[in-house]
């Protein structure tokens, strides 16, 4: 179904929504108005108190939802809902600490009733496969990082154990919007693209509507989350911030 959604989309951009900004309310509010911008999928990310791949904006955006009282068990109870009011599938990003605290196949089989159809596990260690068959058991879409200085042999080991796309990884270091595209990235994205039949989507840095178009003449998909969350992270009104930010870009 992931995979569907972003080969059906002329223009595939998937927007990161950090779960608890501005309150789950909220956050339910801005997934079911970026689904109503067309977005192709929505990433949902679990705050987390050690987001080592995150960049400053997620990191506040993290550390202002765990303050603000986010659970997991209140996002579980908001998920069947959202799930339900949208088009686009819904994806879970988490690192994996989060995930085993009452174990992965609970919680990978409780994220799968509740409509999602894939996770994101950005600390995965090098040996995944018990998580990608766990993933495969519970019927999600296991979305693999590539970064670019994984090696040949490492990518291909990766795009063996994905489901849905394939995440292209931008940049060398943390998430955060930059000026202007990394030099390379069509290149990694066509490496990538040898291994696999999945879509590839590129994320990390992206910060303006020419970057998602340059991005998508090479890639089936644009990832857009610092971006997003730092519009708002300012705003006195979220929703109406996120709708603005994201329509922008697909245009």
């Amino acid at each position: 179904m992931i995979a569907e959604a972003i080969r059906n989309r002329e223009r595939a951009i998937v927007p990161y929504v950090t779960a608890g900004l501005k309150g789950l309310d909220a956050t339910g509010e801005i997934i079911r108005a970026l689904d109503a911008e067309g977005a192709a999928l929505i990433e949902i990310g679990i705050p987390f108190s050690d987001p080592m791949a995150d960049g400053p904006v997620l990191q506040k955006a993290s550390h202002m939802a765990l303050r603000s009282g986010f659970t997991l068990d209140g996002l579980f109870g908001r998920l069947g809902a959202w799930s339900a009011s949208v088009r686009a599938p819904l994806v879970i990003m988490s690192y994996i600490n989060p995930l085993m605290r009452r174990g992965l196949e609970e919680t990978f089989a409780r994220f799968r009733d509740s409509g999602v159809k894939g996770v994101i596990i950005p600390d995965l260690p090098l040996e995944a496969g018990d998580i990608y068959e766990l993933c495969l058991k519970a019927g999600l879409d296991l979305i693999r990082l590539v970064a670019p200085t994984t090696p040949e042999a490492r990518r291909r080991e990766v795009v063996s154990q994905c489901g849905g796309f394939v995440y292209a990884v931008t940049v060398r270091g943390v998430t955060g919007a930059r000026a202007d595209l990394p030099a390379g990235v069509r290149d990694q994205v066509a490496g990538i693209r040898a291994f696999t039949n999945l879509p590839v989507c590129a994320g990390f840095g992206v910060s303006s509507a020419d970057q998602v178009s340059r991005m998508l003449a090479f890639s089936d998909g644009v990832i857009v989350g610092s971006h997003l969350m730092a519009r708002v992270l300012e705003a006195h009104d979220p929703v109406e911030a996120a709708r603005l930010t994201f329509a922008s870009l697909m245009n």
